[in-house]
């Protein structure tokens, strides 16, 4: 289809000077004329606006002033530039007009060359500005789309002898952070946070990609209860030389409901935390870290994997360096040891805090709004009857 001609209104209240702007401009515009402010406005507040006003100053009732004036102030009007069409030349005269959002002037008597040169100038910009909030918009559209989707992806809560609570606070529209659990059998609940490096549409995707891996358990020659199988597989199946040289951080744990244990590997990943005990009131925070590199750096990486067993209250901590990794009014980051030492404090094991550790985040920030990176907390507390 072809591109229908760019919409020019000409307001003046002469019509030999509609006449001249007319023929001058009708080869290669639609034109419309207005001989008075009062219709000037009507037409462009219509339903099919045009793409630039010609407007002369000098009129009766309402002058050019005034109608610029109106329109700038109307959100449906205010893009639409205004040429100003003048036999005045004072440099007063300019200013004000300009200064009311008129982005030209054209004096009279008309230099045809000039003219369209100018009229040609502005209603490429604005065509070109038009274009670029159309296609701002769509790729908003498509980027709450993929929110709305990665938000779908994660997991349900879980209540009951296992009980899970958890944050997710992408940075941008688009976070690199995801996590989920899921049982690979009746025996082993897997649970699994993973950080993609960046943020946007091509760490969100990737992200995606991966927990989907694992929640379909679609891993080549992965064995999902072993954690260190689990990361040499998903290392080799998202290489960062096949992913434009992304790479993820990844924490991976499997419970296993018969033995009462939790085995777990960690890449490059900040610690997860368990606080367990034999009674409510005597339990120790542990930290459950396994030291391997980063996902996607190296085909064929060894991962290592470490097993805790359980007592009979456990809680256990997973997040992405984003819950810490956060200024203070006094300029310094929050240190892992610092939130290491949050963590200490919140010692009822039969209770969750994701929201007392979000709010403690918050209060620390040095400057109040989003956090700088993807804020994603996974508690789930685990109860073995006696």
């Amino acid at each position: 289809m072809l591109e229908s001609k760019p919409s020019i209104l000409v307001v003046d209240d002469t019509p030999a000077n509609l006449t001249l702007m007319t023929g001058l401009l009708q080869d290669d515009y639609q034109v419309r004329a207005a001989t008075s402010g009062e219709k000037a406005l009507k037409i462009a507040f219509s339903d099919n606006p045009p793409d630039l006003i010609l407007l002369d100053i000098m009129m009766p009732e309402m002058d050019g002033h005034e109608v610029c004036r109106r329109l700038k102030a109307d959100e449906k009007t205010r893009e639409i530039p205004i040429i100003f069409l003048t036999a005045m030349s004072e440099a007063e005269d300019e200013e004000k007009g300009l200064k009311l959002g008129a982005v030209d002037y054209i004096t009279k008597p008309v230099s045809p060359p000039i003219a369209l040169a100018r009229i040609y100038t502005h209603i490429t910009m604005h065509r070109q500005k038009k274009a670029l909030v159309l296609s701002q918009q769509m790729l908003a559209a498509e980027i709450n789309e993929a929110a709305d989707y990665i938000l779908s992806a994660l997991p349900a809560e879980l209540n009951g002898d296992i009980v899970t609570r958890w944050k997710h606070i992408p940075s941008t529209s688009l976070g690199g952070d995801a996590f989920g659990y899921h049982w690979v059998d009746q025996n082993h609940l897997a649970i699994y946070l993973l950080d993609v490096c960046g943020h946007g549409v091509g760490s969100a995707l990737m992200s995606v990609s991966a927990i989907n891996a694992l929640r379909s358990q679609s891993l080549t020659a992965a064995d999902f209860k072993k954690p260190a199988s689990v990361l040499a597989a998903i290392n080799n199946a998202f290489l960062m030389e096949d992913h434009n040289n992304k790479f993820f951080t990844m924490w991976y744990g499997v419970y296993d409901k018969a033995n009462h244990a939790l085995s777990f590997a960690s890449a490059a990943h900040p610690p997860a935390f368990l606080r367990t005990g034999d009674s409510e009131g005597q339990t120790e925070l542990l930290e459950l870290t396994t030291g391997n590199m980063a996902i996607g750096f190296m085909e064929g990486s060894v991962f290592k994997e470490a097993t805790v067993q359980l007592k009979k209250f456990n809680q256990l901590t997973v997040y992405s360096d984003g819950v810490y990794e956060i200024e203070k009014t006094d300029g310094e980051m929050v240190t892992l040891v610092e939130y290491t030492n949050i963590m200490k404090n919140l010692s009822d094991v039969k209770s969750t805090h994701v929201e007392e550790i979000l709010n403690t985040m918050k209060a620390l920030q040095a400057v109040q709004g989003p956090f700088e990176d993807d804020f994603s907390l996974l508690q789930m507390n685990i109860h073995h009857a006696s």
